[in-house]
């Protein structure tokens, strides 16, 4: 049988057939590599077409065996043309694929340069010109100004003040800090303050082409209707550069002037740089500054919305407790809002106390919604909004809100750590860690984002990478790294159990930063009594954070209990 079918093979000239096909398939693929690497198609290309040629391979010598005649025919005239029209048929099919690549890369460059179209904007830290330490917070502050009279534009989507500042005396270039907020526009210039007269110079760039748009320098005599007339032109000539028309009243709100007051105005500045600090101690000197300006300008509205973004912030940070805090920071929010209504920051802090104080969750979202509408660029609001939806189990909806706070502020520590927060809440920790450590890339001892880090590798079935973050914790907060250890050797050792339900009832561990005392770590080892009877206490504490424990992934199997149930009733939770 053999000798048969060799003979059949020689007779139809198979060898020649597949010598030729061989030889002009390498010279194909070769040329195909060429195109392909010039053309930048993706390797899946090259493999199509290796395929398409072993399938003609086999083609060709089907037709060479039933086109054969008994050795009288070679493999030449028409068969070759045979050979050739497989080979084309093969780089026709590779040849349409690379162009439908080509079409949906071109596409999809397009449809991320649009992302960039929508007018994506970064102002950049102005440089202090003067040199002095005293005239940062002046510097810092008409950045500030100017930064939120751009975003009162609703056609420019404007990158937040945290993320830029990060920016400050970087050595990076334009296109790299562009690509690194998702801005296609940045803002750049300094700040110069001399006596009685002000220099401002400021410049335009497309960060993706490098190319200015517009330039302008500013002198003038140090006035504040000198300073907010500049800062108000600045955002009109941004605008008329990127072609963004403005909507009704826009104009109107860009031009609108806080106070007539110098000195009122210069307090409101120093406010406004303590409490970005984030400290106890500054805020204490941003509330001693603010104070000052309304003394000077009964009526100015911003400067009560600073009060209370401060008073709001202030029991988290070891201030006086909320029964405190609570009149004095609603006080200063209804202030703010008679004096102006439309100021997201007065709506965002009303939002906050409303949630955090008073449980009133449904008040926080409508303020919540409101300093969104007023300013959709406004990274804080879209966070806080994100936390309030966290706690009242709305998981997907605080995802949405927390990546945007991402979004607009990215290199924030803040945004960054909620969104890790929301994953791990929603039940997504391996999600979170790379989350909770940008976090820690941008502020590498930010104890909330070390602490969920934590939560995060104990909930994805890692406590050996958690340990040292608690003990990084401890040694951050205060506190005594003996109940986290505790904590985690209960985990894998109920016979250790005993000793970490002693240590994690400490009253210390109320107060530094956990959501309710060792309540979460308690549960979380199956103690239901012990973690209600520091539930109980946080309760009457009225620990700020408390509202959380409605999310915690910790205490979701304390739902079933009525104690628990119980006193989510009495926070105002529904069913």
């Amino acid at each position: 049988m053999m000798p048969s079918l060799l003979q059949r093979l020689k007779e139809r000239k198979i060898v020649q057939w597949a010598v030729v096909y061989l030889a002009g398939a390498w010279l194909f693929l070769e040329a195909l590599g060429f195109v392909a690497d010039n053309f930048g198609w993706p390797s899946y290309i090259t493999r199509s077409a290796i395929v398409l040629v072993a399938v003609g391979f086999f083609a060709a010598l089907v037709l060479a065996w039933y086109h054969g005649e008994k050795g009288r025919q070679r493999a030449s005239g028409v068969e070759l043309l045979i050979l050739a029209g497989i080979l084309v048929i093969a780089g026709a099919l590779v040849a349409m694929l690379g162009h439908g690549v080509q079409q949906r890369s071109a596409g999809e460059h397009e449809a991320r340069q649009g992302t960039l179209e929508e007018m994506s904007i970064a102002v950049l830290p102005l440089v202090n010109r003067s040199g002095l330490q005293e005239d940062e917070y002046f510097t810092d502050g008409i950045h500030d100004e100017i930064l939120t009279r751009l975003t009162k534009i609703s056609a420019l989507s404007v990158r937040g003040r945290t993320s830029v500042m990060q920016y400050r005396d970087s050595p990076k270039n334009l296109r790299e800090i562009g690509q690194e907020l998702n801005a296609r526009y940045l803002l750049e210039g300094g700040v110069q303050r001399a006596g009685g007269t002000v220099r401002i110079n400021l410049q335009l760039v497309d960060a993706t082409r490098d190319e200015h748009l517009w330039a302008e320098t500013y002198d003038q005599q140090l006035t504040v209707d000198n300073l907010l007339e500049v800062q108000s032109e600045v955002a009109l000539r941004v605008a008329e550069a990127l072609n963004a028309a403005l909507t009704a009243g826009e104009a109107e709100r860009i031009g609108a002037r806080p106070t007539e007051n110098l000195e009122a105005y210069d307090n409101y500045l120093r406010g406004r740089y303590f409490w970005r600090r984030r400290s106890l101690a500054a805020f204490d000197s941003a509330i001693e500054y603010y104070n000052r300006a309304v003394l000077l300008d009964p009526g100015y509205a911003r400067a009560y919305a600073g009060l209370a973004e401060t008073y709001a912030l202030l029991p988290e940070y070891g201030g006086p407790p909320i029964s405190e805090i609570l009149p004095i920071a609603k006080a200063a929010t209804e202030r703010a809002l008679t004096l102006g209504p439309d100021q997201a920051e007065a709506y965002a802090a009303s939002a906050y106390i409303k949630s955090m104080f008073e449980w009133d969750r449904e008040g926080a979202e409508r303020d919540y919604l409101k300093a969104i509408e007023l300013n959709p660029d406004y990274a804080t609001a879209h966070q806080w909004y994100a936390e309030l939806l966290q706690i009242t189990r709305r998981r997907d909806e605080a995802l949405v809100q927390a990546r945007r706070a991402v979004e607009l502020d990215p290199q924030s520590v803040m945004p960054n750590t909620v969104l890790a927060v929301a994953l791990v809440c929603a039940g997504r920790p391996a999600e979170a860690v790379p989350a909770a450590q940008r976090a820690l890339e941008i502020v590498p001892d930010q104890t909330l984002a070390i602490k969920w880090l934590a939560y995060a590798y104990v909930l994805n079935g890692e406590p050996a990478a958690a340990a040292p973050l608690f003990e990084r914790f401890a040694e951050l907060t205060g506190s005594d790294p003996a109940a986290y250890r505790a904590y985690l050797a209960a985990l894998s050792d109920p016979a250790k159990m005993p000793a970490a339900v002693t240590a994690l009832k400490a009253p210390g561990l109320m107060v530094h930063g956990l959501e309710a005392g060792g309540s979460v770590f308690l549960a979380h080892l199956g103690q239901y009594d012990e973690a209600m009877a520091v539930l109980e206490q946080c309760y009457e504490a009225r620990w700020p954070l408390l509202p959380f424990v409605n999310t915690h992934p910790m205490l979701e199997q304390m739902r079933s209990d009525p104690r628990f149930r119980d006193l989510l009733r009495r926070m105002n939770f529904r069913e």
